[in-house]
């Protein structure tokens, strides 16, 4: 190639690279700031899914069927700590409404009582200022929404720390037929029977003749093959797995320490004065080791579990001195939300609080 060819060649190219230079300065900041837009809409969806992902689960699990339990939704929604803008903004637009399933419809102020509403929507709105994107189209804060709907769902089998103990079903002699299992919330049902497995001094346990026909079971269930105590299954839930449909692993025997594990446990509570369930909830003082999962079977000949029911411990002085050849009592609260320490007052069956959506 001639000398002067190179030169006209050389020239060429700095002049291309000039003008590509030239469009990159100019291009190059406003690539800048639509990654830097876009990347602020991305941040502000992820929080304000966050939010309402947390806000709708903590509301989900006051949810009792109760006004009160609605107004406690709202209130957990309200006290809600999270905001956008890396926690500096808090949430615009939040909406808490309930129904009675996870697909809505949704009410903003259900009927009284609001019977069956455990499900609930939130929604929330973030607006994180736009520079470029502002600039192009007129909307400097664009409303970055997100939804969040929680609710029960149905629990067929416990994978462990259960209450170490199966209640008899009472739906042959029921003393609220409208319960599966018979029972009447707020009454007092035997968790261990007396010798020779068919006394307690329980409730309308004392009156129930139906119940000469579990076996004369006085025992316990469910500790864990692992070679648990039975004071460990009590107090620390090591206990096996249950399905709905399995047949119950009843034990029998005097078992001097459970009365004393029973007391165990519900000292670990940090409210061991209040004598009901109801005191227990309006007071708000407790932890929830009073509160405890049971399997209800069905009695003899293979205690087949029906479901499940949450029970509320007495106070330690009811399980106190009490030896091997006594009952325990125990307070029929109806449903049971795990994960929940102050679950339902109404209903019945085991659930676990989800997101839907």
């Amino acid at each position: 190639m001639r000398r002067h060819d190179r030169i006209r060649t050389g020239r060429g190219e700095r002049g291309y690279y000039l003008v590509a230079l030239t469009l990159a300065m100019v291009f190059l900041p406003g690539a800048v700031g639509l990654a830097i837009d876009i990347g602020r809409m991305y941040i502000a969806k992820s929080e304000a899914q966050s939010f309402v992902d947390s806000a709708a689960l903590y509301a989900a699990a006051q949810l009792d069927g109760t006004s009160n339990g609605l107004a406690l939704a709202q209130a957990a929604v309200a006290s809600e700590p999270k905001k956008w803008g890396f926690g500096n903004n808090a949430f615009t637009g939040v909406q808490t409404s309930f129904g009675t399933s996870s697909t809505g419809p949704w009410d903003a102020v259900p009927p009284t009582p609001p019977t069956g509403y455990y499900f609930v929507q939130v929604t929330a709105t973030a607006n994180p200022p736009m520079y470029l994107i502002g600039t192009l189209t007129g909307v400097s804060s664009p409303s970055i929404s997100a939804v969040a709907v929680a609710g029960r769902s149905p629990t067929t089998n416990i994978s462990g720390g259960e209450f170490p103990f199966s209640v008899y079903t009472r739906a042959a002699s029921p003393d609220d037929a409208t319960d599966p299992y018979g029972m009447q919330i707020g009454n007092q049902y035997t968790l261990r029977w007396g010798a020779p497995g068919t006394r307690s001094s329980c409730g309308t346990d004392t009156t129930q003749p139906n119940l000469s026909t579990h076996g004369k079971i006085r025992g316990y269930c469910c500790v864990a093959e692992s070679g648990a105590s039975l004071r460990q299954a009590i107090v620390g839930g090591d206990t096996d797995p249950l399905s709905i449909g399995q047949a119950t692993p009843m034990d029998n025997g005097a078992k001097d320490s459970e009365m004393t594990a029973i007391a165990m446990r519900v000292n670990m509570d940090s409210d061991i004065l209040s004598a009901t369930y109801a005191a227990y909830r309006g007071a708000a003082l407790g932890n929830g080791e009073r509160v405890v999962v049971v399997p209800v079977n069905g009695g003899a000949p293979n205690y087949i579990v029906l479901g499940y029911a949450g029970f509320f411990l007495l106070t330690p002085g009811d399980y106190t001195g009490l030896g091997g050849n006594d009952s325990a009592c125990a307070e029929y609260m109806g449903a049971w939300v795990q994960g929940s320490r102050d679950p339902s007052p109404s209903g019945s069956g085991a659930f676990h609080l989800r997101l839907y959506q």
